[in-house]
């Protein structure tokens, strides 16, 4: 009983002690495929080969030469191939996925189509509006930016997120969308040691144990000297909690500003865009203090790119635990499937006019 009670008692610490750190998620060896990115923070290394493990899964993951997570494609799109490029976070990238993954599931539902992962855990609009340029280069047909609904609102905001620096975005005292953040720290290397062992396990199970380990790395790296920078009155768990709150408003304007840039830049290209909202486990109420579940998240990105030329598609109501893995927050074989069920229909629309329109196959079985 004396052990149980010291949980609580750790966790309610390390929110007044360390409110970030409490909140952040545990992340595994990830890190071993990621290099320093002096304009995206951090990228894929191109070429990387590995074993992805975790508690609940683990299996062989590969980086192509473009940098993007799959098997390798020339920069020229083959004649009579049409290209989806996907943009989004570590749901995109695929942590807890092997086969099948959702670029996977997308490419073989639709005939004489390459779908491009350009998924990288920790990222957000921020990166997605930075990586444009690389988008354009490769011709794609449609883009789909999956909007993490958990942390996305956030991760575009803040310069430190997860132990290491990205640019961030803000608005200025015109209300102008500023990209700050420049230039962003290298910090040499990533926090992915524990990756096996004993230290993994506690790495895994015990914030008190993050907490050292956080601040001897920031000893020994100088992780730490740089601070954090973005908005001060709004942390996020207000996504949730307190989402009508004036800085939430804010931070959900800076997002649809970004949201904007991204629809506007592949507008002018005439490539249409699908913005889907990623559900994450907050959405069940299993996050923060929530207790049942919520669409505070789904209505505030609703509002983001309400206006936009944009297709949003929102499958939150369809999920529910079983579409996660039990420890893990990310999608599991049947959350992936339910998603690339969700995206076709408007992808398919989204191409029907197209070169070569898509023909019609079965979605994805359950």
């Amino acid at each position: 009983h004396r052990h149980a009670a010291a949980v609580p008692v750790e966790q309610f610490g390390l929110r007044l002690l360390a409110p970030n750190l409490a909140s952040e998620p545990v992340t595994s060896n990830q890190y071993n495929f990621y290099r320093y990115d002096p304009v995206l923070g951090w990228s894929n290394i191109p070429d990387a080969r590995g074993t992805f493990s975790r508690a609940e899964f683990s299996y062989e993951l590969n980086i192509n030469s473009l940098g993007l997570r799959g098997a390798g494609i020339t920069t020229e799109k083959p004649v009579g191939t049409r290209r989806i490029a996907v943009l989004g976070d570590s749901f995109v990238w695929g942590i807890g996925a092997a086969e099948p993954e959702l670029s996977t599931l997308l490419a073989e539902s639709l005939p004489a189509t390459q779908v491009l992962n350009f998924g990288v855990a920790g990222y957000s609009p921020i990166q997605y509006h930075l990586l444009t340029d690389k988008v354009l280069a490769l011709d794609p047909d449609l883009v789909i930016i999956s909007f993490c609904l958990g942390n996305d609102f956030a991760d575009a905001v803040y310069w430190n997120r997860y132990d290491y620096y990205k640019p961030y975005a803000r608005l200025d005292e015109s209300g102008q969308l500023l990209i700050d953040g420049y230039p962003i720290p290298d910090i040499k290397r990533f926090p992915g040691r524990h990756d096996s062992g004993p230290f993994a396990w506690m790495h895994e199970h015990s914030y008190l144990f993050r907490l050292v380990d956080r601040f001897t790395r920031g000893l020994g790296g100088g992780l730490e000297r740089f601070g954090q920078k973005g908005p001060e009155e709004f942390e996020e768990a207000d996504i949730y909690l307190q989402p009508d709150k004036p800085s939430t408003s804010r931070v959900m304007q800076i997002n649809a500003r970004l949201l904007e840039k991204i629809a506007v830049a592949y507008q002018a290209r005439g490539i249409p865009v699908i913005v889907l909202a990623a559900p994450t486990k907050c959405e069940l109420g299993q996050c923060y203090t929530l207790e049942k579940r919520s669409d505070a998240a789904r209505r505030l990105l609703k509002r983001a790119v309400t206006g936009l030329p944009v297709t949003l598609v929102d499958p939150g109501d369809s999920f529910d635990s079983t579409d996660f893995w039990r420890k893990d927050a990310h999608w599991n074989a049947a959350g992936h499937r339910k998603i690339a069920q969700a995206l076709l229909p408007a992808v398919r629309e989204a191409l029907a006019d197209r070169p070569g329109a898509v023909a019609q196959s079965r979605c994805p079985a359950q």
